[in-house]
């Protein structure tokens, strides 16, 4: 693992000397981008799944997320690392296509579908499969925002693990200032094994330090508490407290 988090060390120190490096006079001329991209990289305290609301790790935990966007489409690719124990449920991958829809100046539904991948022991271990996530977001006002999202797991595999989560998020963000309050409801529609719960969190960052550019710095803590479940050995009542630290590189 030390030798993975040092090539990733190298490989962002590369990154940012190259971003910063002077340009020519052509290549300053601006012009507008096909496309948009950005690179989320974060170092938790605890391992987090924000889509379905739960604690997967005790342990320190780090993510990178990179979204790529064009006019019609865009993909993302997460992966997320234990950086104690390469066999719990927070070694995972997740690669999705995506587009948004804009219905009217304030509501957009971004389907989502893709894989994702168990990697406690390999690139894709039992229990990779098909998700598809649909987000709903209604833009309130230019701060103030509600997004309502529907997670759905293990569609084409392991039919017989198939979930379906609701999240709702109420985010606020003004400045260098955000702050969300989240609920998630695993429901038992399309679940074999009638399992329910519910679980709460909120958040509070001050994001946007911008170190140059291409470079932005958040931190921030948020927090989890499973108020209900009916498979506690499946999912626990686990309530947690998460620091965070991340670079926006765009």
């Amino acid at each position: 693992m030390k030798y993975t988090v040092l090539i990733i060390l190298c490989f962002f120190t590369a990154l940012a000397q190259g971003q910063s490096a002077p340009r020519d006079s052509v290549r300053t001329q601006k012009q507008e981008k096909r496309y948009k991209q950005s690179l989320n990289v974060r170092l938790h305290n605890q391992g987090q799944f924000m889509f379905s609301g739960r604690i997967i790790s005790p342990n320190p935990a780090l993510d990178f997320f990179y979204q790529y966007d064009r006019k019609q489409w865009g993909f993302v690719v997460f992966k997320a690392f234990d950086l104690y124990d390469h066999t719990t449920d927070n070694n995972f991958g997740l690669a999705m296509i995506r587009k948004n829809f804009h219905v009217g100046k304030r509501l957009t539904i971004t389907p989502q579908a893709g894989f994702i991948f168990e990697q406690s022991h390999s690139i894709a271990d039992k229990g990779t499969d098909l998700s598809a996530f649909v987000i709903n977001t209604y833009k309130v006002s230019s701060s103030f925002s509600v997004e309502y999202t529907a997670v759905f797991f293990n569609l084409a595999i392991a039919q017989e693990d198939r979930d379906w989560v609701n999240r709702l998020r109420l985010l606020y963000s003004k400045n260098h200032w955000d702050v969300t309050v989240s609920g998630w409801h695993n429901n038992k529609v399309i679940d074999h094994d009638n399992t329910v719960y519910f679980s709460t969190g909120a958040s509070v960052f001050y994001s946007r330090m911008k170190i140059n550019d291409h470079l932005h710095l958040s931190a921030g803590a948020s927090t989890i508490v499973m108020a209900y479940t009916t498979t506690p050995d499946t999912y626990p009542v686990n309530n947690g407290v998460f620091f965070t630290v991340m670079g926006l590189f765009h």
